[in-house]
């Protein structure tokens, strides 16, 4: 405004000119010296720059939150001594699932199973394929070789075992017997696998051992009164042998219940 502007301004005014109290001259001084004191490059109005010690201490609390939160969620989302280590890896046997997939398709570790079990079953050609089955990202069969006879269970990452097993066994046609079993990996690695034989009049078999439902995978051996059964499940456990029932479901549609531990007297 122009001086002569604000005197008229000032002749309007019928309020006696008055003279700052103490307190409001302390006050016009601590605003002068907080302005003086900011250092900041000018950029926005100066009456945010009141407000900035409040953003800053914002910024902080929300900074040392996130920072709780980071540390909070890095120890919930891998706890210490949880893993595991075994031939198959952690991830491939959380992505076990309790029903097989036929995995008759070409498949990595089909290939993997092949060539591994020649180092138990021998080298003599491809060998004989059965209870061939996909359990998440899992396959697992038997290959037999001139009569010697390996039960592999081979990863989609590489990982993966083959153990010798004995030959399949003539079973009772409406019962199974248990040939191997046996336990690997540690943690959340660990896995507990069975191999047996199986009758004519068997058609499922459902294994139920420390808290897990398992299918097993059934199949005949052509022009003979017996077949095999497999199955393999996480088992983080370290017993020794099968402590829970296993399910026969019959053609004609019965069932019987065979406790786990009778097939290992």
């Amino acid at each position: 405004m122009k001086p002569d502007l604000l005197s008229r301004l000032a002749e309007l005014d019928s309020a006696p000119r008055t003279e700052l109290s103490t307190a409001e001259l302390d006050r016009k001084e601590q605003l002068l010296l907080t302005v003086l004191s900011d250092t900041d490059r000018p950029g926005r109005p100066v009456a945010t720059a009141h407000r900035r010690p409040l953003v800053r201490r914002a910024a902080y609390t929300m900074a040392a939150g996130l920072a709780a939160g980071a540390a909070l969620l890095a120890v919930t989302a891998d706890p210490p001594g949880q893993g595991g280590a075994g031939p198959l890896s952690a991830t491939e046997v959380a992505a076990w699932t309790g029903i097989a997939d036929d995995s008759n398709d070409a498949h990595i570790s089909f290939g993997w199973c092949l060539e591994k079990t020649k180092d138990v079953s021998g080298a003599g050609g491809w060998g004989n394929v059965s209870n061939a089955d996909l359990r998440g990202t899992t396959t697992s069969m038997i290959v037999t070789r001139h009569g010697d006879a390996a039960y592999c269970l081979a990863g989609s990452d590489g990982s993966g075992v083959a153990v010798p097993i004995g030959p399949a066994v003539d079973a009772p046609a409406n019962g199974i017997t248990l040939d191997a079993q046996g336990a690997r990996g540690s943690g959340s690695a660990g896995f507990r696998y069975a191999v047996g034989s199986v009758g004519a009049d068997v058609k499922e078999i459902t294994v139920r051992d420390q808290g897990r439902t398992v299918h097993a995978t059934v199949q005949q051996i052509p022009s003979l009164p017996y077949g095999r059964w497999t199955a393999w499940w996480p088992d983080s456990d370290s017993h020794d042998r099968l402590t829970g029932t296993l399910t026969l479901t019959l053609k004609d549609g019965t069932t019987r219940t065979i406790d786990g531990e009778s097939l290992t007297k």
